[in-house]
């Protein structure tokens, strides 16, 4: 899984699933673009009535404070050209993953239940669109996403951003996510260098 912080180009020593980490921290929120891949390592034989197997990526991270996480698969490459994906969060760190019921569930726009949603998930009734939704979580908490199509067999990348109230921390990844207060030092840092170019540009000239 690759992970994207966009704006700063600020490098994170990160390593989830064996591919480099990035990201953006924005001024009120931390914006996380993904790369999932979702390949053989993690199936269930058989759960989905039409059969077949259901391919998933999971990723525990913890929270550092309460809020709205907006979770977007904005563009996938899956088999034969598949659209339609599913957000499954767990609470429980004993959870049986895509098997058991999680504690909330996003499958599209307007669709899914848990996490502060209205209920509007039919069950296996499927629609041909990737999760988008917004899910309460609290702060401090542990919770599993688990990124998966339910429709049979299906493999590939999906790119999903995720736009958090503040940092989300995750054992998975070899560095931490930098802090607001140190994004902010490199910034004016970045700033100073420019105004100091700057200066001694115009005296060269002058």
């Amino acid at each position: 899984m690759y992970l994207y912080l966009q704006k700063i180009k600020y490098p994170l020593a990160a390593l989830l699933s064996a591919s480099l980490a990035w990201g953006t921290i924005q001024l009120n929120s931390v914006v996380y673009d993904l790369i999932v891949n979702i390949d053989e390592t993690n199936a269930v034989q058989d759960f989905n009535p039409e059969g077949g197997v259901t391919y998933y990526e999971p990723l525990v991270f913890t929270t550092s404070t309460a809020g709205d996480f907006e979770f977007n698969n904005y563009s996938s490459k899956l088999t034969n050209g598949v659209t339609d994906t599913s957000l499954l969060i767990y609470q429980n760190p004993e959870a049986n993953l895509i098997i058991d019921e999680p504690w909330a569930f996003n499958d599209g726009a307007g669709i899914g239940f848990g996490g502060g949603q209205e209920n509007t998930f039919q069950g296996f009734e499927r629609e041909s669109q990737a999760f988008q939704g917004t899910i309460t979580l609290a702060g401090e908490t542990t919770y599993t996403a688990v990124f998966a199509s339910f429709t049979p067999n299906t493999m590939g990348t999906m790119a999903v951003r995720v736009n958090a109230p503040s940092q989300i921390y995750s054992n998975e990844l070899s560095a931490v996510i930098p802090e607001m207060s140190d994004t902010g030092l490199w910034i004016a840092l970045i700033i100073g260098g420019f105004v100091a170019f700057c200066y001694f540009k115009i005296r060269s000239v002058l």
